[in-house]
């Protein structure tokens, strides 16, 4: 059953992941901020998204630990009793 559900939050963690990442990716978000360095010409483009985006991200990132840790862990009754 561990190991259902392991793989279970491995398959929705990186799906997540996926979708999160495709509906902000940068060429999506309209915050953009563009500058130009005058005397060297470089220019430089940042992006800003909603801060949550990050949260979802570390949330996803620990629900695919535990998944691992889920699939990895073996019964401890069944060693205690051999």
């Amino acid at each position: 059953m561990k190991r259902a559900v392991g793989i279970f939050f491995i398959i929705q963690s990186l799906l997540t992941y996926l979708i999160i990442d495709a509906l902000y990716a940068p060429f999506k978000v309209k915050d953009k901020i563009t500058m130009t360095d005058m005397e060297t010409g470089v220019t430089t483009v940042s992006y800003s998204s909603p801060s949550e985006i990050h949260l979802i991200y570390v949330i996803s990132i620990i629900t695919f630990i535990l998944g691992i840790y889920f699939i990895l862990t073996r019964k401890r009754k069944q060693e205690l009793i051999t």
